[in-house]
């Protein structure tokens, strides 16, 4: 049993190279309307169960119906957290180094083959499916499950993580051989007839990693769906199901949700991984010992020598409880009073928050490599976020250093980049890192001066103090390139409430493209509130431009996801808010896509670092380093050093201990 959804879901999307080249050869959202009022969370019952996992999350969770959380508005980190634990997918990541492994596979598949059939080309692959692998419900895991969702996905269109990892473009369908054994055919022709080849980000690291959903429970509500009219009234059909007693396939089952206070999730008795052992040798074998299903899986080697982890699957609690908070301080305060054990951070945390945990006494903190950014994106289908030259000159006005490190006090850390530098087998070090290190001065001067270059003009031109180290007189009537005023813009953000980092941010880049004559206001409102916004119907004519974060998959095939014209709402759907379309950027992105090697992949995501750095559909804003927190006392992780951090491998809600 090894990982998988958690580090893909990062689209909500950093394979170390050298272990996925081990696995190839054997494949991460002024005056301001107030916040959303704050709820004050309700206790959660004290009787779980004799063994709770008690963690603790400052956002409502969207939905559990996983087909809107995977591939519709219910996709936040939030709901993330507390379905984690629930489905499986065919291949997965290893612990700790993030090799390519069988998950729900019994072995590697068969090498992609050419073959034709009634006059039609495809690239063809096999997968042996583990026997044995029951739904909480007492079903057998089969083929028919694996074929149920790629094709629902297929047939419907539905759109984010599910339609990145089932993507139309290439997969034509599955077979099953038999119960336990499936073929797939990739189409091996674009539509315009041009040759292409499934490569590592449609397969490997894409339908592989595709999260599996029980056929025998979901087919009846997919086929009711169906009945809704347009393709867009069955899709909100399906997203609109609320389950029940739906059958999982992880470590847990949904127990019960009292929105605002806890969503509690129950161990799964019949989990096919638990009591299966875990072990890393020095050499680098990796070893799975399942008895319960009877197999023994050895990778990369053959096992002996020294070990570097060894654990035990589990669950080994009876429920996991996720007490529901206001906001951050509300979470950090249950954490320091005892109330939690674990809180899920995915935002960083401020000085303040850290000299409170380590005041506690018996609290950890464990900081990692984060695999995340923030951002702040534009709606390019609109002027002036359409002209590249307003997006650079607002780049320019952003001093990142100032605000990560003065405002901030070190709480983040500035990124030029979408791929974070910790992620550094992809990372591009030599992207432009436009505004960095330049004067306030410098940062106006040059900022006016792309304007202007793109036909903007002024009544009155902004000008910088004496000493140059302020604004003495903001720009006034900028005027657009055809001689409209520029409209007045709003930049959506989270609340200080909800994210300080952020909403800092948000407050000190209205202040500054302000002052060079922008008419911008910042509305910092719920996570939620934005996320509905992005998802709305009206998307392209709403938004002009808004602030969040991504956590983001190993493999980055998300710069195709978050940027290809065609992934933008109005198209086939996805992640593409600002509608960004450039021919020169779709080519190089789709053309990722086809890569069958890491340095033909790395070489594509180079290039396409580059360009976004300096066509910007996104100002990258800050990563932070991946700061966990938690009570020794009561709980014991096998590990806690991991890329992305505790956070990022959900909490490792399967295998900690509860003491």
């Amino acid at each position: 049993m090894f990982r998988s959804l958690w580090m893909r879901a990062a689209v909500f999307l950093v394979a170390i190279l050298a272990a996925i080249a081990l696995a190839s050869c054997a494949q991460e959202a002024p005056a301001a309307p107030e916040a959303m009022p704050e709820q004050e969370a309700v206790e959660a019952p004290e009787e779980m169960g004799p063994s709770v996992y008690r963690m603790g999350i400052f956002e409502e969770p969207i939905s559990r119906n996983f087909w809107n959380y995977y591939g519709g508005p219910g996709g936040s980190v939030w709901t993330q957290y507390v379905l984690s634990g629930w489905t499986g997918a065919l291949y997965g990541y290893s612990d700790q180094n993030f090799e390519w492994v069988p998950s729900l596979a019994a072995d590697f598949p068969t090498d992609l083959a050419k073959e034709t059939v009634d006059g039609t080309e495809y690239w063809t692959t096999e997968v042996p499916i583990r026997q044995g692998i029951m739904w909480s419900d007492g079903e057998e895991l089969n083929a028919d499950d694996i074929i149920f969702t790629a094709h629902t996905v297929l047939e419907m269109g539905i759109s984010g993580n599910f339609g990145a990892v089932v993507d139309p473009a290439f997969l034509d369908r599955i077979e099953a051989i038999d119960s336990h054994r499936i073929k797939i055919f990739f189409k091996a022709a674009d539509a315009e007839g041009n040759p292409q080849t499934p490569g590592l980000s449609i397969w490997q690291f894409g339908l592989a990693f595709m999260p599996i959903l029980p056929e025998h429970y979901w087919a009846p509500v997919v086929a009711e769906a169906k009945q809704a009219g347009e393709p867009e009234a069955q899709i909100e059909a399906l997203m609109a199901h609320v389950p029940e007693n739906d059958p999982t396939l992880g470590g847990f089952t949904f127990g019960k949700w009292e929105p605002g206070a806890f969503f509690e999730n129950s161990r799964a008795d019949n989990y096919y991984a638990t009591g299966s052992v875990i072990t890393r040798y020095a050499s680098g074998v990796l070893q799975e010992v399942n008895e319960r299903l009877g197999y023994t899986a050895t990778y990369f080697g053959e096992a002996g020598g020294d070990k570097e982890l060894e654990y035990t699957v589990g669950p080994h609690v009876d429920s996991a409880l996720f007490s529901i908070y206001g906001n951050q301080d509300a979470a950090i305060l249950a954490l320091t009073k005892g109330d939690i054990d674990y809180v899920f951070n995915p935002l960083g945390l401020e000085k303040g928050f850290r000299e409170r945990i380590q005041a506690a006494g018996d609290l950890e903190i464990v900081s990692n490599l984060d695999n995340g950014m923030f951002y702040l994106g534009f709606n390019v289908r609109k002027e002036p976020m359409s002209i590249r030259e307003f997006r650079q000159a607002v780049a320019i006005m952003i001093d990142k250093e100032f605000v990560t490190q003065t405002v901030l006090q070190g709480a983040a850390i500035p990124a030029y980049s979408m791929v974070p530098s910790g992620n550094a087998a992809w990372f591009n070090a030599d992207t432009a890192k436009i505004g960095q290190g330049l004067t306030r001065g410098e940062r106006l001067t040059q900022a006016v001066e792309l304007l202007k270059s793109a036909g903007f003009t002024y009544e009155e031109e902004p000008e910088i103090s004496e000493d140059g180290n302020f604004v003495a007189k903001a720009g006034k009537g900028l005027k657009m390139p055809d001689g409209s005023d520029v409209p007045a813009l709003t930049i959506i953000a989270p609340s200080a409430g909800y994210d300080p980092l952020r909403a800092t941010f948000a407050i000190w880049i209205e202040r500054w493209l302000n002052d060079v004559g922008i008419p911008v206001r910042a509305n910092l409102t719920g996570f939620n509130v934005i996320v509905g916004v992005l998802f709305s119907e009206t998307v392209q004519e709403d938004l002009d431009m808004w602030i969040l974060g991504w956590s983001l998959s190993l493999f980055p095939d998300y710069l195709e996801t978050f940027f290809n014209g065609r992934r933008a709402p109005e198209n086939d759907g996805g992640y593409n808010w600002g509608g960004y379309a450039n021919p020169e950027f779709d080519a190089i992105s789709f053309s990722l896509l086809s890569e069958t090697t890491i340095e033909g992949a790395r070489d594509k995501v180079f290039q396409l670092q580059e360009f976004l750095a300096e066509d910007l559909p996104y100002v990258t804003l800050f990563t932070i380093p991946k700061l966990d927190s938690y009570r020794p006392s009561s709980v014991d992780f096998p590990y806690t050093e991991v890329l992305g951090g505790l956070e990022g491998v959900g909490g490792m809600q399967t295998a900690v201990q509860v003491k």
